[in-house]
């Protein structure tokens, strides 16, 4: 486990190798979505109450994320402080429109291990995450602070990635292969890791549930 590291200094040498070797493969790796054509016809039920998920120290991000925020400055998270936000019933509805019309618009096709793009029509889980992130900021107003890229390991060990959203009832996952927004402990999944706002360095935070 990696200790943490205090936003306000040099963090020492990472292990980027190893930790690349996780995410490094994620777009390759991601799986054909199960659930992910449903249209938004009906007022969706109440989100069911979540958790927060546990964390430890930072980590190293992974290449093609740092790439991604290179090509699109508006989607780094630096400069938000961490802050869950207060979810209304406007803002669920927000967050199943938004799951729905993305899992519905965008063509699953894998696109190479080191890939990460804001995409329109095809592109792979972290595509589909980066998507839904960037619509509910930039079309819903939703705050930087409260959503995060997260990558994980599906059931058959393969990797994967998605959009958590950080509520004060716990965290929900706006994942591709679900047609439903989810709380994230319902989902079986091993996380490894998710973007932390505010912290410097391009540093992820390490998941340990």
């Amino acid at each position: 486990m990696t200790p943490q590291t205090s936003p306000s200094r040099q963090p020492p040498r990472l292990r980027r190798r190893q930790f690349l070797g996780v995410l490094g493969g994620l777009a390759a790796s991601c799986v054909l979505p199960s659930e992910s054509r449903a249209n938004l016809t009906t007022l969706p039920p109440p989100l069911p109450k979540s958790t927060a998920m546990r964390q430890s120290g930072y980590r190293a991000a992974p290449v093609a994320w740092l790439k991604l925020i290179e090509q699109h400055p508006d989607l780094d998270p630096a400069a938000h402080r961490f802050a869950p936000m207060t979810l209304t019933p406007d803002r669920e509805a927000q967050l199943w429109q938004v799951h729905q019309k993305v899992n519905r618009l965008i063509r699953f096709r894998p696109d190479g291990p080191d890939r990460w793009q804001l995409v329109r029509s095809e592109g792979d889980c972290e595509d589909y995450a980066i998507r839904k992130l960037h619509m509910l900021c930039s079309d819903h107003g939703w705050p930087r602070a409260a959503l995060t890229l997260a990558a994980c390991h599906i059931e058959s060990g393969q990797g994967h990635a998605v959009l958590l959203v950080h509520t004060t009832q716990g965290v929900y996952a706006l994942d591709n292969r679900r047609r439903r927004v989810e709380p994230w402990n319902r989902l079986p999944y091993k996380w490894i890791a998710r973007e932390e706002p505010g912290a410097p360095f391009g540093l992820w935070r390490k998941l340990t549930a």
